[in-house]
């Protein structure tokens, strides 16, 4: 059979199925350009929805990296794959893989539920257990994005490294509590402020003054909030560090997941919004299209994990 595809608008073709798998293998094929045969009828599909087209083959998200070990503190890492393609990446690895995926998702959320509602330990079993059970979900789709043998049983091999994730998780809960301390001063701030207004009001102080004032306090909380955000995205491929690299200590990982975001952060916010619009038709399905929705952000950020990796130099 024959295909043909569109590059940069332009109609490219025809080709066997052998040469477009080359074309694929050689990043000259992305997954969000067009591909079609005789059998589409007047219908042209992007690439990633092809059956076999990029698992016949790696293509540049998934290529292996460089061992992790090779990481030096003077390494750099760049994000090159535009953000359209890791998102188009994400959905060939899950082609034929959806199950599997939705599967892991729903056994770690279970397992979270249940920690979090026993009575009077779950709390503390949460906080204990958080750590392990996040490392082996990144584990799992980590192993996926790679196109490798992935396993409902990854979620709990976290557990495996317990102390390096439960500190891990617990030093970054507190780095980012840490960061939070300003936005947190500024809200208490306006609130006692706008209380001593409010009872002051009826000496000479109007309503109105008392509510602007308050008010002009939410652009400081929200620009007090921004380092935060960004703290969060500094430490955001901790676990991904601690699976490649089992024996790194927790803290070494976060400088190393700060290491690779360092220039990488704006990227990735791009990458987490493009979701925004499927999470608010989730929330419209009463959160139940959220079972497809976290598997597709799961593994599109492994994907771009990967593509860190990739873009590793040695500074």
């Amino acid at each position: 059979m024959q295909w043909y595809y569109a590059l940069n608008g332009q109609q490219q073709g025809p080709v066997e199925w052998d040469g477009l798998v080359a074309l694929a293998s050689e990043g000259k094929l992305k997954p969000s350009d067009l591909v079609w045969n005789s059998t589409m009828g007047n219908q042209w599909t992007k690439a990633s929805t092809v059956p076999g087209l990029f698992t016949a083959t790696t293509s540049s998200a998934t290529e292996t990296p460089p061992p992790a070990t090779e990481w030096s503190a003077q390494a750099k890492f760049s994000s090159q794959t535009p953000n359209c393609d890791l998102t188009g990446e994400a959905r060939s690895v899950l082609d034929g893989q959806w199950g599997l995926a939705i599967g892991g998702s729903l056994i770690y959320t279970v397992v979270a539920i249940a920690m979090s509602i026993i009575p009077y330990l779950g709390s503390i079993l949460s906080f204990v257990l958080s750590g392990p059970l996040m490392l082996g979900l990144y584990l799992f789709f980590l192993t996926l994005s790679r196109r490798q043998q992935a396993g409902i049983g990854m979620i709990f091999d976290g557990f495996k490294q317990f102390g390096n994730a439960f500190l891990a998780c617990l030093l970054m809960g507190l780095l980012v509590f840490a960061w939070m301390l300003p936005a947190l001063a500024v809200g208490i701030t306006a609130a006692v402020m706008a209380v001593v207004k409010f009872k002051t009001a009826g000496a000479g102080v109007s309503w109105a003054s008392a509510s602007v004032l308050f008010l002009l306090f939410i652009p400081l909380f929200l620009a007090a909030l921004i380092p935060v955000i960004m703290a969060q995205y500094r430490y955001s491929m901790t676990y991904f560090v601690i699976n490649e690299m089992p024996g790194i200590g927790p803290l070494e990982a976060i400088r190393h997941s700060c290491q690779m975001m360092h220039g990488n952060k704006w990227k990735f916010f791009c990458l987490q919004w493009r979701f925004f619009g499927w999470a608010l038709l989730c929330i419209l399905t009463l959160g139940i299209g959220f079972i497809w929705l976290w598997p597709y952000m799961m593994t599109s950020m492994a994907c771009f994990y990967n593509d860190l990796r990739k873009g590793q130099t040695s500074g």
